[in-house]
């Protein structure tokens, strides 16, 4: 299995002082990018909302505002968190690693109003799927 982590458009470098951000891909998919450039067509303002979370959390230890990220109450969806576009639909579900480099792992999109608790799920998964077989 090929597991592959792509950098983040509009996230460079010099901002990513603690924590650095990529999303997840599978054998070549990556929904991450995919809902980050139909995003950038249906909710601009909602995708610079995302990417303002993304930045704030590279450089902290771990974001603690529910406005900007929850963790899954879950317990069987192991340390599965959200990033969230405040007021609107657009999320991004994501883990740490804490191993590698000290990274936040973004694994797929959800849009508020869908089954917020498959969404973790499928992070939770790929969570797993990714320390099997990381790069």
């Amino acid at each position: 299995m090929r597991v592959e982590l792509h950098e983040i458009p509009g996230l460079d470098d010099a901002c990513q002082t603690v924590w650095k951000v990529r999303s997840l891909a599978i054998e070549g998919k990556d929904s991450v990018q995919a809902a980050l450039v139909e995003w950038q067509k249906r909710y601009p303002n909602e995708l610079k909302a995302i990417v303002k979370v993304m930045k704030l959390a590279t450089q902290q230890q771990r974001v603690q505002n529910p406005k900007h990220v929850k963790k899954s109450s879950n317990p069987k969806h192991v340390d599965a968190y959200e990033m969230i576009a405040r007021t609107g639909v657009c999320r991004l579900m994501f883990f740490y690693d804490e191993q590698n480099a000290s990274i936040i792992i973004c694994t797929n999109p959800f849009e508020k109003g869908g089954d917020q608790d498959a969404a973790f799920a499928r992070c939770a998964a790929l969570r797993d799927l990714y320390f099997q077989h990381k790069p």
